[in-house]
């Protein structure tokens, strides 16, 4: 059997069981950083110490011999002095998985332990770079910290100062065994200033740092108004919107004079249609049909002819025979006569109305 093994079995043979005290009984470190334990024996007598982590054995210590078995992360130191059997315990470079129970027993005595917790510090970073605003602009700034165990504590700080937590607000969500943390900052546009955001955990020397600046631009005041091309603009529209109207009057009264016109026009036409008809009434209408009589036929008594041609009538006491239109078929005719018979002759008539 090996030094190792042999201590082992003297843990739980030998008689004679000292009392011991484990220092600290809580220890928290940062990742990659070294945890130390004291285990002190008060009296004489004792011959094995062992060292648990997560109730894994990993150290012996001989009271002639020292430490055996040591590993590579866990080694032991001795600090005795006159009545005090005192060891330190130091796990090299600690990580997560680390996180537990220590524990120490002396033989067969009750095991005493101690809580160990390792931290693990992530990134940290403001969203965007460098910023640029106007004047009395609301700008907003945003940090997320990613990877950190427990979750980060985030702040704020404005060219140095740390700005009232009231001012922002943080959240945290998990990231498997690990946290990430994410923290809003809305600030005033007013000059150029640094903003920083801070984070950090308990095991943590000093704050992880995001930093970015933020340049406030003046703002351009808005051109003031010409008065002189607003007045002009203004006359322009009256202008317009004057013709406009005057445009509209003309073609009105335009056509109230013609409605007016065309009344008065009828109005004369009418009067000068009844005038007409009432002057027609009294004059004479020549009648374009009527021929003179001619002398061979005229009638000397005083005999009228009727239907333009004279039949039955006397000359002289001799009566002129009615003469049959049929016998002059060559000619156009008239009421029944031929005008082409040189028997008859044409009468012209005037009508009176």
């Amino acid at each position: 059997m090996d030094k190792f093994t042999v201590a082992a079995v003297l843990l739980f043979v030998t008689a004679g069981v000292s009392a011991q005290v484990m220092v600290p009984l809580k220890e928290t470190v940062l990742q990659n950083t070294d945890a130390k334990f004291n285990c002190s024996v008060t009296a004489p007598g004792w011959s094995v110490m062992a060292w648990t982590v997560n109730q894994r054995l990993v150290l012996n210590i001989l009271e002639d011999v020292g430490p055996i078995g040591i590993l590579s992360r866990y080694f032991a130191t001795n600090y005795t002095t006159a009545g005090d059997y005192k060891w330190e315990f130091m796990i090299k470079g600690a990580t997560i998985n680390d996180t537990g129970n220590v524990g120490c027993q002396v033989e067969k005595s009750l095991m005493v332990s101690a809580a160990l917790t390792v931290q693990q510090n992530g990134t940290v970073a403001i969203t965007w770079s460098n910023r640029i605003a106007t004047e009395g602009d609301q700008v907003t700034f945003q940090c997320l910290a990613a990877g950190w165990l427990p979750a980060a504590q985030l702040s704020w700080s404005v060219n140095g100062t740390l700005v009232d937590i009231g001012l922002y607000n943080t959240s945290s969500v998990a990231n498997g065994t690990l946290m990430n943390s994410n923290s809003t900052l809305k600030i005033t546009a007013k000059s150029n200033v640094s903003v920083a955001c801070l984070a950090t955990i308990s095991t943590l020397p000093s704050p992880e740092i995001s930093t970015v600046f933020l340049t406030v631009q003046k703002a351009v005041p808005p051109l003031p108004i010409d008065r002189t091309v607003l007045i002009a603009i203004t006359v322009a529209f009256s202008l317009a919107a004057l013709l406009v109207l005057l445009i509209i009057g003309i073609i009105f009264c335009c056509r109230r004079r013609r409605k007016k016109r065309s009344r008065y026009q009828d109005e004369v036409r009418a009067r000068a249609v009844a005038q007409a008809a009432y002057t027609e009434r009294g004059r004479v209408r020549e009648n374009f049909g009527y021929v003179e009589d001619s002398p061979s036929v005229a009638d000397l008594d005083g005999v009228y002819t009727i239907g333009g041609f004279q039949r039955g009538s006397y000359f002289n006491n001799i009566q002129i025979p009615e003469v049959n239109s049929s016998r002059y078929s060559s000619g156009p005719s008239y009421d029944g006569y031929s005008l082409d018979d040189p028997g008859l002759q044409k009468h012209r008539h005037q009508t009176i109305v």
